[in-house]
């Protein structure tokens, strides 16, 4: 074999593992979601469903794709999320607003609700309890960038950028977001 097929086999090589990764080079560290209160919630009586909202409800709806990863990035599978929030306009209604969901095999959900209202005097959030069984349990809330009154530089990192969509005559709301779990 001549020079030539060396070097362009190297080459060859060299390109083809260019996707695998050695275990100790697979993680690229990720920051851990801030943790936040749970505040004085009931969440019982949880819908199964992730689709909270229904034509012809009032309010806005919202459409959030979420992810769960581990630190590394990893998707976490069959993790489960539970969501709280208040209405359009800012109450908490017990039997409406909260589900609980389960990740799917890529670490991820969708969720369709309405663009919850104030509550509680602080900017619009919803409510998050994200719980895997090697992961560190985590409570936290979402704030939406859209929100004047979201503008704390402390809740920077649980604030969703969210994009309006019109179709038909419904307005709404879409954004994502990617929790990161402590491992135990």
């Amino acid at each position: 074999m001549g020079t030539r097929n060396i070097l362009l086999t190297a080459a060859a090589v060299a390109i083809l593992t260019l996707g695998v990764r050695s275990p100790a080079a697979a993680c690229v560290s990720r920051p851990i979601t801030p943790e936040m209160s749970a505040g004085p919630h009931d969440y019982s009586n949880p819908s199964t469903t992730s689709k909270l909202w229904r034509e012809g409800d009032p309010g806005e709806p919202l459409r959030l794709r979420l992810r769960v990863l581990d630190t590394c990035g990893e998707s976490l599978a069959g993790t489960r999320v539970q969501v709280l929030h208040a209405n359009q306009d800012g109450d908490h209604d017990p039997d409406r607003w909260r589900a609980v969901m389960t990740s799917d095999e890529r670490g991820e959900l969708e969720l369709l609700t309405v663009y919850p209202g104030y509550a509680g005097g602080l900017p619009r959030h919803i409510h998050f309890v994200v719980s895997h069984p090697r992961y560190r349990e985590l409570v936290t809330r979402l704030f939406f960038k859209s929100d004047p009154a979201a503008a704390d530089e402390s809740i920077e990192a649980v604030t969703v950028v969210l994009d309006e969509v019109r179709a038909d005559k419904v307005s709404g709301w879409v954004g994502g977001y990617e929790f990161v779990l402590a491992p135990k």
